[in-house]
C-alpha cells in the first residue's frame, strides 16, 4: 500500500511539472508574439523615407559635366505619412554639387503612406573628378505622427550612369526652321564587350515622322562615336522635345534611357525666304525696267538716224 502511494505521489509530481513546463512555454510564446506585434506596430507608426531607385539624365559622369539625377523617394510606413520633408544633398569628396544658383537643400513636401515621389536634382561633376563612381548622400528631416524624424540614404552612381551605352553628350540646336534639317550632335560609347545592333533615338514632340525614331548603326564593343543627326520640325513656335535612347542590353533586357528635354525656337518656313524673295523681285523689276528703257532709247535713236539719212 505504501509502495502504491509513493508511486502515485511521484506520478502526480511529474504531471504537475509537465503542466508547469507547458504553461511556461505557452506564456513565453505568447509574450514573444505580442512583442513582435508591438514592434511591427511601432515600426509602422512612423514613416521612414528611403531612396528606392534613381535614373540619370545627361549620360555619362564626366568632370565638369551637368547631370540630372531623378530620385524616387519611398515612404516605407503602411499607415502614416511623412510631412514637410527637407532633403539635404552631400558628397564625401566634393566631386558632386548643385549646379550654379541652386541649393543643396530640396523641399520635398509630403509623401503618403507606402507611396513614392520622384524628385529631379540638377548636379555638376567637379572638374577634378576621377574614378569609376561618385556617391550621393541624401539626408532627410521630416515630421511623422507628431514626431520629428531624421534618416540618411546614400547611393553610388557609376561613371557609366549604369548603362551599357554611355552617353557622353547630346547637343540640340536651339533654333530651327519649319521643315528644315536641324542638327542633333550625339556622342556615346559602348562600355560592354558585346555589339549593340538595335540602338535608336526616340524623339517626342512636333517633329516629322522620320525624326521620331532615328536608328543608329551597330555600336561595336568598346568603341566611341560622335554623330551628326538631323531633326525636322513641322510646326513653328517655341517647341519642347524629349530625347530617349533605346536598345537591347547584353542580357537581353530592353533599356530606355531618358536623355532629357530640349527647347527649340522654330521659325516659319517662308518668313526668311519671303523677305529675300520680295527683295529679289523688286531688284529684278527695276533691272528689267532699266534694260527695257535702254533698249527703247537705242531703238528710238536708230529710228531718228534712219529718218535723217533719208
Amino acid at each position: 500500500m505504501k509502495k502504491m502511494k509513493a508511486i502515485l505521489q511521484k506520478v502526480t509530481v511529474c504531471l504537475f511539472a509537465v503542466v508547469c513546463l507547458c504553461a511556461n512555454i505557452s506564456t513565453v510564446a505568447n509574450a514573444a508574439e505580442i512583442g513582435e506585434r508591438e514592434r511591427d506596430r511601432d515600426a509602422a507608426s512612423v514613416a521612414i523615407i528611403e531612396v528606392q531607385s534613381y535614373t540619370i539624365e545627361g549620360g555619362m559622369i564626366e568632370s565638369g559635366k551637368e547631370i540630372t539625377v531623378n530620385l524616387t523617394l519611398h515612404n516605407t510606413a503602411t499607415n502614416v505619412s511623412a510631412n514637410n520633408i527637407l532633403m539635404t544633398l552631400s558628397n564625401s569628396n566634393g566631386s558632386l554639387y548643385p549646379v550654379y544658383g541652386n541649393s543643396n537643400q530640396v523641399y520635398v513636401g509630403t509623401i503618403s503612406a507606402d507611396q513614392t515621389k520622384v524628385i529631379p536634382v540638377k548636379l555638376t561633376i567637379g572638374n577634378t573628378f576621377t574614378g569609376n563612381a561618385v556617391d550621393l548622400s541624401c539626408d532627410f528631416v521630416y515630421e511623422s505622427a507628431n514626431t520629428r524624424m531624421n534618416n540618411t540614404s546614400t547611393i553610388v552612381i557609376p561613371t557609366s550612369g549604369g548603362s551599357t551605352i554611355g552617353v557622353k553628350s547630346v547637343d540640340m540646336t536651339s533654333h530651327a526652321i519649319v521643315n528644315g534639317k536641324s542638327l542633333l550632335a550625339f556622342s556615346y560609347v559602348n562600355q560592354s564587350s558585346s555589339n549593340i545592333t538595335d540602338a535608336k533615338l526616340l524623339i517626342t514632340g512636333k517633329v516629322s515622322t522620320g525624326s521620331k525614331e532615328i536608328k543608329l548603326d551597330t555600336v561595336y564593343a568598346g568603341k566611341s562615336y560622335t554623330e551628326d543627326l538631323y531633326v525636322t520640325f513641322v510646326e513653328p513656335g517655341d517647341q519642347e522635345i524629349n530625347i530617349s535612347l533605346q536598345y537591347t542590353d547584353t542580357d537581353g533586357t530592353q533599356r530606355l534611357t531618358d536623355l532629357g528635354n530640349y527647347d527649340v525656337t522654330v521659325s516659319k518656313e517662308s518668313s526668311f525666304e519671303s523677305e529675300n524673295n520680295g527683295g529679289s523681285n523688286v531688284i529684278f523689276k527695276w533691272v528689267g525696267i532699266g534694260v527695257a528703257g535702254i533698249v527703247g532709247l537705242i531703238a528710238l535713236i536708230a529710228v531718228i538716224s534712219y529718218i535723217r539719212k533719208r
